[in-house]
This record gives C-alpha cells, structure tokens and sequence, in this order.
C-alpha cells in the first residue's frame, strides 16, 4: 500500500521513499507557512515545522530521517530548536514570533506580560 500526503504518493509500490514527492510537499508546506508568518522567519519556522511533524505521520518512520533531511532545506526545525529559539527570544525582548514585542502586529507588547 502507498503511503499518501494530501494525494501526493511519497512511498512507491516497491516501498521506495520518493524524495521528488517529498519536496513537492515540503514546498507546498513552505509556501503556506510563509503566507500566514507576517514576515517573521521565527514565525515560519514554527508553522512550517509543525506541518511538516503532522505531515511525518503519513509516512512510515522508517523515512523520516529522509523526509527530515529534505525539509531542512525550507528551514525545518525539531521542536527542541524551536523551543531554544522562543527562549533566546524572550531572553532578548522579542516575543514568539521573533519580533520586538512593541513592533510585533500580533500585538504582543500590548499583552502587559
């Protein structure tokens, strides 16, 4: 049986890990991350990164280290290094999208934290 992703075939009949199909959804995966981030890289990374973990229970776990080397390429990042991020951030003065709080269009630094 092959293992699907919104339709996309990423697990041939032979049981092969189909890389092609892999980045076709990675950028699919991007470009929809980029278009709700409001510009901030911290933002896209965490959007990005939780489809692409969602995405990742489609597919057997004998592929995801593959399918991971694939999506770090449009900047795919482990929990762990999102969590170092956020917190470096907030160390800084910048909130959980990566902003200075007071610029952030979220309107973190209107929150009184």
């Amino acid at each position: 049986m092959s293992e699907t992703v919104d339709d996309i075939q990423v697990v041939d009949s032979l049981g092969k890990f189909d890389e092609n199909a892999w980045s076709g959804i990675c950028k699919k995966l991007a470009d929809q991350a980029f278009k709700g981030c409001g510009l901030s890289h911290d933002y896209y990374v965490k959007r990005f990164s939780a489809e692409i973990d969602n995405a990742l229970k489609s597919i057997p776990a004998e592929f995801h280290p593959q399918a991971l080397m694939a999506a770090q390429f449009f900047d795919y990042a482990s929990i762990d290094e999102i969590q170092e991020t956020e917190q470096s951030n907030a160390d800084n003065g910048f909130c959980a999208h990566g902003i200075d709080e007071d610029c952030c269009p979220h309107g973190c630094g209107d929150r009184g934290g």
